[in-house]
């Protein structure tokens, strides 16, 4: 049996039986010892009387104890002065009263030890009861946790436990209340500046007669059209990754691979601001999300060649542990204010106000997903350093 609370009064009500028992025995006892000693007094008195009138009859005396013969005669002489023996020397009577009053006074005592015993579990229930109330009204100030066994015990232990669960969920709806407050914010401050920018262009083309200028504002306009739907596409992969609705893959893929998925989408760029790659990769095989990482990459490829001067630099190293990727560009590098915000989300710095400030903080959800690491470096170039821990491949 593994309640203890049942258990503990199961050991006493069996204490308790044991107890009245052995009250039992030893009055029961006592009683049959006065009695034996009320009989061999009798004896006493009725011998030393018959001797002390009559000597010579001793032998007779001793002799009518191991007789029965005269017994009838014995009974009528004691009825005749009203000594009835059956009235005055029923010992088993006696005996019988006073076990049945130990019994009656012992299930007295285990009828009180119940009673504390349930009123004591109701205690600690309505306690449960109060507890649970105070959960219901937020109140996770309380603590029932208890360090005793016992399936009541062992409840209040999982309430507790349960308690600490919500307390977390709730402190946690909370943050992402305030979080998604925030991001609210910053989503519709970051589609109010092309939105206002659009609408500045549209009254311009309105009044506007002119071919070329009407040409130069609608490609203004289109650039902001991308930027919002860059931005949108861009938040609903972000908020993806938040719901935790992705789950990324384990892929064996080549570390020249994933650098040339990744350049594809910025080729343009590249050849449009004339900047020169320099590629210098090991080709060895690492196990991620192939669609991921290569986004992750590109985001960081990206923000290189918007801030490099004309080159950028990609290159690879393995060890045992972990295969290094290190994207630099020969820019303006980063300020020291900047350098502690740069992966935060909607972060922009005081010299890049074109910025959306996604692109990295994707780029270190999805490369730390993966049990991966990123960091920059300043000391010489920008250099942001992603790190891929290897596993079996």
């Amino acid at each position: 049996m593994n309640n203890k609370e049942i258990k503990d009064l199961l050991i006493i009500n069996l204490l308790c039986i044991i107890l009245t028992i052995c009250l039992s025995f030893v009055v029961s006892n006592s009683l049959y010892k006065k009695y034996q000693e009320a009989r061999v007094n009798e004896t006493a008195t009725v011998i030393g009387t018959i001797m002390h009138n009559h000597p010579e009859m001793e032998s007779e005396i001793i002799a009518s104890f191991f007789s029965e013969e005269n017994k009838d005669d014995g009974y009528r002489v004691l009825e005749k002065y009203g000594y009835n023996t059956i009235d005055n020397y029923d010992i088993k009577y006696c005996i019988t009263k006073s076990n049945l009053t130990t019994v009656i006074i012992g299930l007295l005592i285990m009828l009180v030890i119940n009673v504390v015993f349930i009123k004591k579990c109701y205690a600690k229930i309505n306690k449960i009861d109060k507890y649970m109330n105070n959960i219901l009204n937020d109140d996770y100030s309380l603590d029932i946790m208890e360090y005793c066994e016992g399936d009541i015990s062992n409840l209040k232990n999982d309430i507790y436990k349960v308690t600490v669960k919500l307390k977390e969920q709730s402190e946690m709806l909370q943050q992402e209340k305030k979080y998604l407050e925030e991001l609210l914010e910053d989503i519709s401050h970051q589609i109010k500046t092309p939105l206002t920018s659009m609408s500045m262009i549209n009254d311009i083309l309105e009044n506007d007669t002119n071919d070329e200028v009407k040409k130069d504002f609608l490609g203004k306009n289109r650039n902001q059209i991308e930027r919002i739907k860059w931005l949108i596409t861009s938040l609903l992969k972000l908020s993806r990754l938040d719901s935790g609705t992705i789950k990324l893959k384990q892929e064996k893929i080549k570390v020249s691979s994933l650098i040339t998925k990744a350049l594809e989408p910025v080729q343009m760029m590249i050849e449009l601001k004339k900047i020169k790659v320099n590629l210098n990769i090991r080709n060895t095989d690492v196990l991620v999300d192939s669609n991921w990482t290569s986004e992750a990459l590109l985001n960081i490829i990206k923000n290189a060649c918007e801030h490099t001067k004309d080159e950028i630099f990609i290159e690879s190293t393995t060890n045992p542990i972990f295969t290094e990727i290190r994207i630099s560009d020969n820019g303006s590098g980063i300020s020291k204010e900047d350098l502690p915000h740069i992966f935060e989300r909607f972060y922009k710095g005081n010299h890049n106000k074109d910025s959306i400030g996604i692109g990295l903080n994707m780029s270190k959800k999805i490369i730390e997903m993966q049990n991966g690491t990123i960091e920059v470096d300043t000391s010489d170039k920008t250099t942001f350093i992603i790190k891929l821990f290897r596993y079996d491949l």
